[in-house]
């Protein structure tokens, strides 16, 4: 039996890290892999990238993660103002040798039963999968049987159905994930949920039983607030944090 843990979409909150992956280890995870957006919008991005890699996580490209290894890019200056704030912020914090192991992830992590990315398989990686419509793109483009994604911060589970049109989706309960149809699996986020959840969320995942679970975890978010605070950043990235939204 192997028993693998998804953590994804942690923004630079290392107080939700640090509790997942304790979670994650009593729960008896083999191994833990990393759906993307290590860092951004949050207060401890510099600490939470040296736990990945003291960790040595295998981890996908997220989209924040790209932006703080971007200089002058479009991509990055047609971002809202405050979340270009963060990024600028977040730039600053990381040393020179995190900021160069960001820059090396991959879009994908393709493995021999399942395939991960941060936002959906396909020519715009950072699409969300988060609707009937969205993970039928996705499958057609999918590359393995299981799918693991993040990005949308809500955990969803998504099957593609023989001859209906749109994939059945639905929020990820504990369950046996199907072998015999395409599936993609959106573990929500640790670091910034947004499914009206505060505790942070990941998933584990029986490769033999093929029983997934979701896990969400409560941690001390006023701390986190409080490093948000007082980096400065805007004062919704810390407030939404009480309210999972």
């Amino acid at each position: 039996m192997t028993k693998l843990g998804f953590i994804s979409d942690i923004h630079s909150n290392i107080d939700a890290l640090q509790a997942v992956l304790a979670a994650l280890d009593k729960d008896g995870c083999e191994l833990i892999l990393c759906l993307g957006d290590i860092v951004g919008y949050g207060g401890a991005p510099e600490p939470c990238v040296n736990l990945i890699r003291e960790r040595e996580i295998p981890c996908v490209l997220g989209n924040h993660d790209e932006y703080v290894t971007l200089l002058m890019d479009p991509r990055v200056e047609r971002l809202r103002a405050d979340v270009r704030q963060s990024i600028e912020w977040t730039q600053a914090q990381l040393s020179m040798d995190n900021l160069k192991w960001l820059s090396k992830l991959t879009n994908h992590i393709d493995a021999e039963i399942f395939s991960l990315c941060h936002g959906a398989f396909g020519p715009n990686p950072w699409a969300y999968c988060m609707d009937e419509r969205t993970f039928k793109r996705n499958f057609e483009f999918q590359p393995c049987q299981l799918g693991f994604c993040g990005h949308s911060h809500a955990p969803l589970i998504a099957v593609e159905l023989p001859d209906h049109e749109l994939p059945m989706v639905d929020y990820i309960r504990h369950c046996k994930v199907p072998d015999d149809s395409k599936v993609m699996i959106n573990i929500g986020s640790v670091g910034q949920p947004r499914d009206s959840d505060p505790r942070a969320s990941s998933v584990t995942y029986d490769t033999d039983t093929r029983e997934l679970h979701l896990l969400r975890v409560e941690y001390n978010i006023e701390a986190a607030q409080e490093k948000i605070r007082a980096a400065g950043l805007a004062e919704k990235f810390a407030s939404r944090l009480a309210v999972g939204k």
